[in-house]
């Protein structure tokens, strides 16, 4: 027995049943730590992050959760990641394998992971054979689309009637809505005579009073049908739109789109307006303070939360602050909670207790007196971290303002610091000029943060 079958054939021993999902993994990828995410939001896939493991010297991991409906993990290193769906009372053995590929330059490589002793009930194997089966299926009819397209399309609607008889009767929701969409994304995605026009698509997938948003598929579906729908919007709604969106009129602007035949209501205008808001951000075509406001609109007003989180985890990204980008000078105001100063400004991150930060301080004050005519700091530290008396001392004759951060502000993800103490410098016109910026003490070169805000001048 060779040693993969050996460690596999001991994970299959192992007890599986202490906890209502449990996984045991063998990892053949080269990092000494992995993280386990769940797919949080498949609109923005946006991930939460669940827990850190650690392969031991085999490569053997484990881990438990709990869950009560069908949720997507992901387990990924610093470059590649594989995913598969959890459900309740899940037992999942599994294998991320070597890959032998390039690695990707830009995001973490997707890596096919492999299952044993998978339960033929469990979604991930009926998921795996609806989809072979499908894909057999179209490989073998395809020749016929552009040749006997009449005979293509007959078959297509065979497939269809057998998958509804197979599916429909003992399958989970999530499983008949996987099946149903994924028949969308491709069957009915072909371009030919005979086939399903815009209205028949709107009509059988899209016609629903609300959209379920933990159905991957089916969200998939929506944004390749809405994708660039701005454009189509007939000439007369695409001017109003127009006007509305340059107006700050966010109401006006889905309201527009929920005149289109083919949005069903409310929710789906909201769905549509906020992908037309990305698309022409994407395209160049928007002003990204339109973008900042449509978002920070459907973050606060949106019908269905899961909405409202993918606009509030794109506002944040587009907000990132990052060298080059002009901040919207409203966006630091109202995270602030203070007038933004006419002068270069100074970010300073500062940690209670951490004695880096603490010895900083008096440093720091001689920069403020040496620039005090064009340049203003402001400390911004956690609230819910205790003032020590040393840090108390510290900031005994310091004159600039200090503003406490409660932990859900989105101001720490905008800033994306991860260590104290750090700085951001930004000019008078909100243009983020170096992030991090230097300290006020030397570093290696003898440099000091003095250094870049003499080049603000």
């Amino acid at each position: 027995m060779n040693a993969r079958l050996l460690l596999l054939f001991f994970l299959g021993c192992c007890n599986l049943f202490s906890a209502q999902v449990k996984v045991r993994g063998l990892s053949f990828w080269d990092s000494p730590n992995l993280t386990v995410y769940q797919t949080s939001n498949y609109l923005s896939n946006e991930r939460t992050k669940l827990l850190d493991l650690q392969p031991d010297s085999i490569g053997i991991f484990q881990f438990e959760l709990t869950t009560t409906e069908i949720k997507q993990l992901q387990i990924c290193s610093p470059d590649r990641c594989s995913w598969f769906y959890i459900e309740p009372n899940g037992r999942y053995i599994i294998e991320l394998p070597e890959d032998r590929g390039l690695p990707s330059l830009s995001e973490q490589k997707e890596v096919e992971l492999l299952f044993y002793q998978l339960d033929t009930l469990d979604i991930n194997y009926q998921i795996l054979g609806f989809e072979a089966w499908m894909d057999q299926y179209l490989s073998d009819i395809y020749p016929l689309k552009d040749l006997r397209s009449n005979e293509f399309i007959t078959k297509i609607r065979a497939f269809k009637n057998e998958a509804a008889q197979v599916y429909n009767a003992d399958s989970s929701a999530f499983l008949k809505e996987y099946v149903k969409y994924s028949i969308g994304l491709t069957i009915d995605n072909f371009s030919v005579i005979g086939g399903p026009t815009k209205a028949d698509k709107f009509d059988f997938y899209l016609s629903t009073d609300s959209i379920n948003y933990q159905q991957p598929k089916l969200i998939e579906f929506a944004k390749a049908y809405y994708q660039n729908y701005f454009d189509q919007l007939d000439a007369t709604a695409r001017l109003e739109a127009q006007a509305a969106l340059e107006d700050n009129q966010f109401e006006k602007y889905i309201a527009i789109f929920q005149t289109d035949p083919f949005i069903y209501n409310r929710n789906w205008a909201e769905f549509v307006a906020f992908q037309s808001i990305l698309d022409l951000f994407n395209s160049q075509r928007i002003n990204p303070e339109l973008v900042f406001n449509g978002l920070k609109y459907l973050k606060a007003n949106a019908s269905q939360k899961e909405l409202r989180e993918a606009a509030n985890y794109f506002w944040q990204i587009n907000n990132q602050l990052k060298i080059g980008k002009k901040i919207p000078e409203q966006l630091l105001i109202e995270l602030l909670r203070m007038e933004w100063p006419a002068n270069n400004v100074c970010l300073h991150f500062y940690q209670p207790t951490n004695q880096k930060c603490i010895s900083e301080i008096v440093a720091l004050q001689k920069v403020a007196e040496r620039h005090q005519s064009d340049l203003q700091i402001i400390t911004i530290y956690p609230s819910d971290v205790t003032w020590t008396k040393a840090d108390q001392k510290a900031f005994e004759k310091v004159k600039w303002p200090k503003v406490a951060l409660e932990p859900e502000s989105a101001l720490w993800n905008l800033m994306a610091w991860q260590s104290a103490p750090a700085y951001i410098l930004i000019d008078r016109q909100q243009v983020v000029r170096f992030m991090p910026a230097l300290g006020p003490i030397p570093n290696g070169s003898g440099q000091t943060i003095d250094t870049q805000i003499m080049q603000l001048k």
